[in-house]
């Protein structure tokens, strides 16, 4: 069985769901409140274990009620905890988030708490056994170090591109497979297209696998030195949030089963479709039979 190991932002998810998004300085009814692990790594990495890849996460977790429960939800979906250290006295990293429900629209108000990962000898010996390592830019002077790492022992490192960090560029020529979002891909090229924005990026740093998603629209990705363009899947969508990690951790299930980059991208696509049926991205059931009648 491949193994996945991933280092990022591991979130403690607080989702509001209503009707429509709320005027300021008004009190607005909720539909629903519920709470999840969340975070693009982490999301991607409970997406790659439930579809059947040995799935690790490490990093630093803090020992609140926020960080004990991430653990826990980690172990609870067959994601492997045993590389993480505990880091007394920080703050998790939380979100809050409402779901507008007539908008189809998330809006995400972040407390990236105080945690501060450096790199362990755990995560360089959970690296050792490895595939892929998945990376979401996040703590990105210890993700460059891991990177480094992984790439001088010849496992392929992997990144979701979804935000533009301060000094990202200097962990990109480490990426073996960027799966950028067209808005970071045009935003950090510069450029007015995404045709032009993968060439640019293609051009400058030449990863193994390059795609863009952009959204319901599907995205696209080189072949050949050609960019090629996928559709994506048409569903009624009750929640998009995560739906990004979700391609992400579906992705690399199927290119670590060897399919080409267009299959790997029509069934991360599949996957992101179902996830948008669904609110959260952890608590519905998920597995192959399900995303083949897609």
């Amino acid at each position: 069985m491949k193994k996945v190991v991933g280092f990022g932002a591991c979130v403690y998810d607080t989702l509001i769901t209503c009707d429509a998004y709320p005027i300021e300085n008004t009190k607005y009814k909720s539909e629903n409140v519920f709470v999840s692990g969340g975070g693009p790594v982490g999301n991607a990495l409970v997406i790659m274990s439930k579809l059947g890849v040995n799935a690790e996460v490490i990093g630093a977790f803090a020992n609140d009620y926020e960080g004990k429960y991430l653990i826990e939800d980690f172990k609870k979906h067959g994601v492997k905890t045993d590389n993480t250290v505990i880091s007394d006295g920080a703050r998790s990293y939380k979100s809050y988030i409402i779901l507008a429900e007539k908008s189809k629209t998330r809006t995400c108000l972040l407390d990236k708490g105080t945690l501060s990962p450096t790199a362990e000898q755990k995560f360089f010996n959970a690296i050792d056994g490895a595939d892929v390592l998945h990376l979401d830019g996040n703590y990105l002077e210890t993700a460059i170090v891991l990177a480094k790492y992984a790439k001088e022992r010849g496992v392929l490192v992997s990144l979701d591109a979804g935000g533009i960090y301060d000094g990202i560029e200097k962990l990109l020529p480490y990426i073996d497979i960027l799966i950028p979002s067209a808005e970071f891909a045009c935003g950090f090229t510069g450029k007015p297209d995404i045709t032009s924005a993968i060439e640019s990026l293609q051009e400058k740093y030449s990863p193994k696998v390059l795609v863009v998603t952009d959204g319901e629209n599907g995205g696209y990705y080189v072949q050949n030195s050609k960019v090629m363009h996928y559709d994506g899947e048409k569903v009624k969508a009750v929640d998009t949030n995560g739906a990004g990690d979700t391609f992400h951790g579906a992705f690399l299930v199927a290119f670590c089963e060897g399919k080409s980059v267009k299959d790997c991208c029509t069934f991360a696509s599949k996957v992101a479709a179902y996830k948008c049926t669904k609110h959260g991205v952890r608590t519905f059931d998920l597995n192959r039979q399900t995303i083949d009648k897609i």
